[in-house]
């Protein structure tokens, strides 16, 4: 983590360049009389392409003295909210994915165990951002003495379980213009836990069950059958509110290649089911890079996000790495969490083996029509 961070510092110090307003139309600017645009642009015409990134300091006041090679393309700068409408698939689980390369974390598949995340949003034509989101999290706890060994040599056990589902929509003008310093975002939606039905597909509890077959079915016995047992808990619904500001700023390499973006984010969200509330901090960092406007995109972000609830604080450290071209991006995503769990739905517990928090893995898939 700290060398990702490292990374991330030093593309912000070593030959930087402020990305403030490129996204506006060029063509509606003509360089005034004390303009410096153009000794920019001489500068950068007389070194040799390999040698761009030297150390070039370029601090830009407006969008008047940004030399041309800025303006017309950024790395990354539809990488993740491109001008179309854009659909985002993820599945995140305890089940540690990373162990083929050597990862060496053992998990129960307990406590928050699975969620997926559906979501669907485009930009207004006044340019705030609108999204319609669908999570679902699955949160279970096992029922002592029920494990059993099945005929082909599996196993299964029952829990306790919770679901919760949660429908919000999203507005934000984070990118109103891209590169102003402060931004919001605003959250309103409707959640709800269940711990007596299992729902459909779109609920986390059918979904583990699914993604448990699954794995059996590649590699017999790798994961245990749940038995779902309502724990006689009434459903519970509530309404959500949430409100978020920012501050952020992008620079650029002098080589046009890298773009890197600081953040720093605070906000709460309250919600009509008792101990759900809570207020939130994230502060981190984004690293996005790309040769050409055609080209493959890469980016690299870390962060911490902290939140304080009615009971205690509980912090988390992730790590996201996500690479696309055109229409396509898919990423992956870790996260670990530390201090008290935020636990409104009752089985979001540490690891029953090792009093430890289980890490969290994410594969994402977006799309872009």
């Amino acid at each position: 983590m700290k060398s990702v961070i490292s990374l991330l510092l030093a593309f912000g110090m070593s030959g930087v360049a402020h990305a403030d307003q490129t996204d506006v139309d060029p063509s509606v600017y003509t360089n005034p009389m004390f303009s410096k645009a153009h000794l920019y642009n001489q500068s950068l015409q007389n070194h040799a392409p390999e040698k761009l990134n030297t150390i070039i300091r370029l601090d830009f006041a407006s969008f008047k003295e940004v030399p041309t090679m800025f303006k017309g393309f950024l790395p990354g700068k539809d990488f993740d909210r491109p001008e179309a409408i854009s659909v985002y698939l993820a599945v995140s689980n305890d089940y540690n994915f990373l162990a083929p390369v050597g990862v060496n974390v053992k998990t129960d598949d307990q406590g928050y165990t699975h969620g997926s995340r559906f979501s669907i949003g485009g930009f207004l034509p006044e340019g705030y951002y609108l999204s319609v989101d669908y999570s679902t999290d699955l949160y279970t706890k096992p029922i002592k003495g029920t494990t059993q060994k099945l005929a082909d040599g599996s196993r299964s056990g029952s829990q306790y379980f919770t679901n919760e589902n949660i429908l919000k929509v999203v507005l934000d003008n984070m990118d109103k213009p891209r590169t102003q310093t402060y931004y919001w975002r605003a959250e309103a939606g409707w959640q709800k836990l269940s711990s007596d039905t299992l729902g459909g597909y779109a609920s986390g509890a059918t979904q583990q069950e699914k993604f448990h077959e699954l794995v059996n079915s590649l590699n017999k016995g790798q994961t245990r059958t749940p038995i779902n047992v309502p724990d006689g808990l009434e459903d519970r619904d509530g309404l959500i509110l949430g409100m978020y500001v920012g501050i952020a700023k992008e620079y650029l390499n002098a080589k046009n290649t890298c773009r890197v973006r600081g953040f720093t984010e605070v906000g709460s969200r309250g919600s009509t089911i008792e101990g759900a509330s809570f207020i939130a901090s994230n502060i981190g960092g984004t690293l996005w890079c790309q040769q050409a406007e055609r080209t493959m995109t890469f980016k690299t972000e870390v962060g911490y996000e902290s939140k304080v609830y009615q009971n205690g604080y509980q912090g988390t450290a992730y790590a996201d790495i996500s690479t696309g071209k055109g229409s396509w991006r898919l990423g992956f995503r870790f996260e670990q969490s530390y201090g008290e769990l935020i636990n409104y739905a009752n089985y979001n517990l540490r690891n029953y083996h090792t009093d430890k928090i289980d890490p969290i893995f994410t594969i994402y898939y977006r799309r872009y029509f």
